[in-house]
């Protein structure tokens, strides 16, 4: 996604230096990473180790280090996390002072918290068959008041094994971005061709006033030609007021998801109080499901006419879009279709806008980069050449620059699993069914996995330089069979 999007049409002045950014306020960057200045390094402590050496007894899991609890540390708690917004924030404090492992206890929920990537290839080496994560139990509550499909980012064990699977053979193959090069490339081309526009208008201040709505705008764009096998309309001239709504609610429900994420008093007391802004979530919720579905409808009856005519719409000639090939599933019905469609909304909308727009400011930052990724670009496509799915694979030092900021500026900042048995990390036992928090940032930051960790170098990544790196310590679409559903799209 993110690579076409990148080099259609390439300019020299395609990425001015930016002034005027600030970080999506979304549910997947709730604890929003800061792009610049970058703040100085803190080496971990080395009170654990990644693992029990010279065969010395596991330690027990009461052992763990971790802050204590009393008033003064919930009031240091609230002010290292900025308000609770920057959780990260605390957790580089407290790796520095507990080593690669601690525990603590938020609204009554124990959770492990570990930096060292040996550790992540444990866990993600641990899950099994069925792999778990912490639910987002804002989301589990409006589907279970709608009595919807709760969809595969929210679904645990068999049932989510089975839903993985009749999605997985089209949206985790490589053949998905070639399957779809010409809409990303025609959306491109659109969203090119506005920022010109916009930024014409601008005049002396030579910027475009909201980059982030207008990266929104494009991912959204771009998804939905994936997910809904159509244009959503939003850059044409006016835009599909059924369109504008849509991204509307989707930047609604993640600010919102946010917003009850960290209320204490949405925390603690189930079910759910219907508040102001408990009202405003279900209502952008119900919004995008009722849209997404007459999508779906809409495909239902094309697929039908289709069929009238004797036309087999999967044919050996034929590229079949992902909507077709999930309404053809006997398995599934129109609504579990419609809640998979709006799951890749949910994967790949933010994640690629947020990616973009962090990109960009840090080719922004550093013109020498810039320019030499622009000398890529028109090596390999030429000065207006169209990305295809076999330049795709030449564009080595775009791709270095994409994971460099990932690592820097990642969509998400920690990830979470819940094993069904014991595990033992950094020397300590993780009893079954404790939440592991997989600390993302801290370990991408962390001079221990990284060389000169803060700064942006994406010859890194390049494969002369890719053995100097734990495979496990930069994980920006999770990895194993529940890895993010967009990352064949984004990447």
């Amino acid at each position: 996604m993110f690579s076409v999007s990148m080099t259609s049409t390439p300019r020299r002045n395609l990425f001015p230096a930016v002034q005027h950014l600030k970080p999506l306020a979304t549910f997947w960057r709730s604890q929003k990473t800061q792009g610049a200045p970058l703040e100085r390094n803190e080496s971990y402590g080395d009170s654990a180790k990644t693992d029990v050496e010279g065969g010395g007894r596991v330690r027990p899991f009461e052992d763990i280090p971790g802050p204590k609890k009393n008033f003064r540390s919930i009031v240091e708690f609230y002010r290292k996390t900025k308000g609770l917004r920057r959780f990260y924030k605390m957790n580089q404090s407290l790796f520095a002072e507990h080593g690669p492992i601690f525990k603590n206890n938020i609204l009554g929920q124990t959770m492990v918290h570990i930096t060292d990537p040996d550790d992540f290839e444990k866990v993600f080496r641990a899950e099994g068959k069925f792999p778990r994560r912490p639910p987002v139990d804002i989301w589990v509550e409006h589907r279970k008041r709608r009595n919807y499909f709760p969809g595969i980012i929210l679904l645990d064990g068999e049932e989510w094994h089975r839903i993985r699977q009749s999605i997985a053979p089209k949206m985790m193959r490589p053949k998905i971005v070639e399957e779809n090069i010409e809409n990303f490339n025609a959306v491109a081309e659109d969203a090119i061709a506005r920022f010109v526009k916009l930024k014409e208008a601008c005049g002396p201040d030579d910027h475009i006033p909201d980059l982030e709505g207008e990266l929104s705008r494009f991912s959204t764009e771009s998804i939905g030609t994936v997910a809904f096998d159509t244009r959503l309309g939003l850059y044409e001239d006016p835009p599909k007021q059924e369109a504008l709504k849509f991204i509307e609610m989707v930047q609604a429900y993640f600010e919102l998801t946010m917003k009850l994420a960290l209320s204490i008093p949405s925390n603690m007391v189930r079910p759910y109080m219907d508040t102001p802004a408990m009202k405003k979530f279900l209502k952008a919720a119900d919004d995008i499901l009722d849209i997404g579905q007459g999508f779906v409808d809409n495909k239902m009856r094309e697929l039908k006419e289709i069929a009238e005519k004797g036309i087999d719409p999967s044919g050996p000639t034929q590229v079949v879009s992902l909507l077709t090939y999930l309404l053809s599933k006997d398995k599934l019905t129109p609504e579990e279709v419609n809640g998979m469609a709006i799951d890749v909304i949910f994967a790949g909308v933010d994640t690629t806008s947020n990616s973009l727009l962090w990109l960009i400011y840090h080719l922004g930052r550093l013109p020498h980069i810039q320019e030499k990724l622009y000398q890529e670009v028109v090596k390999v496509l030429g000065k207006d050449g169209d990305v295809t799915s076999k330049s795709l694979g030449k564009l080595s030092y775009l791709k270095a620059c994409l994971k460099e900021s990932m690592r820097l500026c990642p969509v998400l900042v920690s990830n979470g699993r819940i094993l069904d048995q014991d595990i033992v990390l950094s020397g300590y036992n993780i009893p079954a069914q404790t939440v592991i928090a997989i600390e993302l940032y801290c370990a991408a930051r962390s001079e221990k996995y990284f060389k000169d960790p803060l700064e942006f170098r994406p010859e890194r990544w390049l494969r002369e330089n890719k053995d100097e790196i734990h495979a496990f310590s930069n994980l920006s679409f999770g990895f194993g069979t529940r890895m993010c559903l967009g990352r064949r799209v984004q990447n």
